[in-house]
């Protein structure tokens, strides 16, 4: 079935994959996905312009629903049929048609702590939802043992409650690397990406990991969009930073 997207998630997995999601006409939340290895991080791309972007209007074959709660969103599509079709100019009524009042309001089910934050895998009505946060408390920029660069941030929800989570939104992790100079050491970027958020309009999109061999039962919660008025992008998005 043809259906059009607002995209309003996509973010960076591991060797080289991407996952996607945003809300139809209807404002119901669509994750398009294909069977393993997932979808390729370059089909976001076609002759040196990007496709697929946060706010960007797309449209999809899809194929069959997959729901496997708590990622009750998920929709097998055709990926040949992906078709770029406009930029949503309002970004703040896309962000408002999901918003929640906290964190737990999202998943509708106890979130465990220690390590991380989590839910348990298998049941749950949503893997995806947004907040405004009540309180930025601060950004963390660290390398981690394999080389890889984490992101994390750190805030109160609309409940009071603190949260530190990773950041996976692909556009905010390529901004981060462009940010990376020998005059401009990681913990000032960060320090900097602080003050700078405080300043702003914050809204957060949340969403549910997979479980995976060390936590097969868990899916942990995950920062998968950064969205700010104003916007800190000005107006940017992932491939502009490639």
């Amino acid at each position: 079935m043809k259906t059009k997207i607002v995209i309003t998630d996509l973010t960076r997995m591991q060797q080289g994959r991407v996952c996607l999601a945003g809300y139809d006409e209807t404002h119901t939340c669509i994750r398009p996905v294909l069977p393993p290895p997932g979808i390729p991080e370059k089909s976001l791309v076609r002759d040196h312009k990007s496709l697929v972007f946060p706010f960007a209007v797309i449209e999809i074959d899809l194929l069959r629903p997959n729901p496997k709660p708590p990622h009750t969103e998920d929709h097998f599509f055709d990926p040949d049929s992906l078709t770029y079709i406009r930029q949503v100019q309002d970004r703040r009524s896309v962000l408002k048609s999901s918003l929640f009042d906290s964190v737990e309001k999202i998943f509708e089910q106890p979130i465990l702590h220690k390590p991380g934050y989590y839910v348990m895998d298998c049941q749950g009505l949503r893997s995806l939802g947004t907040i405004k946060p009540a309180n930025i408390f601060k950004i963390t920029y660290i390398q981690g043992d394999e080389g890889n660069w984490d992101y994390h941030l750190i805030f109160y929800d609309g409940e009071d409650i603190r949260y530190r989570l990773k950041i996976t939104d692909l556009t905010w992790q390529y901004y981060c690397r462009s940010l990376r100079s020998e005059e401009r050491e990681p913990d000032k970027i960060a320090a900097e990406l602080t003050e700078q958020l405080k300043k702003c309009e914050v809204y957060l999109r949340i969403g549910l990991a997979r479980g995976w061999n060390e936590f097969p039962d868990r899916c942990y919660l995950q920062i998968t969009g950064i969205f700010t008025f104003p916007d800190y992008l000005g107006g940017k998005h992932f491939y502009d930073f490639c």
